[in-house]
Formats: structure tokens, sequence, C-alpha cells
């Protein structure tokens, strides 16, 4: 059993879903949204929204099982009550983050920077990043012409050249 102090949400961050049940003793599917997927565990305590309250969800148990994770909650013990967790999203606060380098950031450092281009122009308000195999890309909404999405490689130094955090700011090699 992992013991939990007691904590507070005051910055949500999503780090990951719970899925269907597994078996018939109370495991549950896990999809981690980490980059280093075993790294959720580290991130304890995790919290859910359920009835617009911040739960704490404590973990008796956890293991690899066929290249993803399952879990068990403390005090779910059969198929009918974990049932009850499926498909709710798992979120720790932002102080519970290891502390960056710096010019290091978080992914959701840069939701909600201003994108601008090397000619000054506005491009939009980052709203994502997704990863494929071959890199990453933010997603940028632009409101004035008509919501478009822009998705743009996120290729530090050719495509991206600054990405200033603290005024939510990023400059791109884009028209």
């Amino acid at each position: 059993m992992i013991n939990i102090k007691s904590y507070t949400i005051i910055n949500p961050i999503l780090v990951g879903k719970i899925g269907r049940v597994y078996g018939i003793l109370g495991w549950i599917n896990l999809f981690s949204l980490t980059e280093n997927k075993e790294k959720i565990f580290s991130y304890l305590p995790w919290f859910t929204l359920k009835n617009k309250k911040w739960k704490t969800i404590q973990l008796k148990n956890w293991k690899k099982h066929n290249n993803r994770f399952i879990i068990q909650i403390n005090n779910v013990i059969d198929r009918s009550i974990a049932s009850t967790w499926t498909n709710a999203d798992i979120f720790i606060d932002q102080s519970q983050l290891p502390k960056l380098k710096k010019n290091e950031y978080y992914w959701n450092d840069i939701i909600k920077c201003e994108v601008f281009n090397v000619k000054h122009q506005y491009l939009g308000t980052v709203i994502n990043l997704t990863s494929n195999k071959y890199n990453d890309t933010i997603l940028i909404k632009n409101k004035i012409k008509k919501n478009k999405t822009i998705m743009i490689p996120f290729i530090i130094e050719k495509i991206v050249k600054n990405i200033d955090i603290k005024n939510k700011t990023i400059i791109v090699q884009w028209n």
C-alpha cells in the first residue's frame, strides 16, 4: 500500500485516465499521459474530480501488464466497485512536478502561449501539443481566421525560434 499525506490541488494537470475494469478482483486499466509512461507512479498523490470536488486516489497496487498498466485503488475489491472509476481523469497538482533547469519547460507551460512568426505576425494561441513518431507538434487556434487550427512541427531552432514562458510567447519560422 502507498501512503498519502494530506494534499490540496491548486493547479491541476491531467496525467492519465482510468480505463475499463480488468478481471474480477477490482483491478483497473490505466492510461498514462506522461512522456515516460511509468513516470505517472512517481507523481502521487493522484486526484480526480467527482461531483465538483477533488478526491484523492489512494493507490493500493500497480503493475505493468501487456505493455500497459493495471492498478488497484484502496477499498476497490471487486469488479462492480471498480467500474465506478471507469473513464475518470487523473490529475496531479503542478507543484508535484520536479523543478526544471533554466530554459526547460513542461508542455503544460506552453499551452495558452501566443504564437508569432519571425515577421511579428500573430498566428494564434497554443491549445495543445501532440506527439508522433517523427516529432512533436503544437496546435494553434487562430480566432481571427474563423477559429482555424494551425499545426506547426515543434522543432527547436529550425522552426521554433524562441519560447518565452514568462511572457507566454513563442516565435516560429512559419508563414
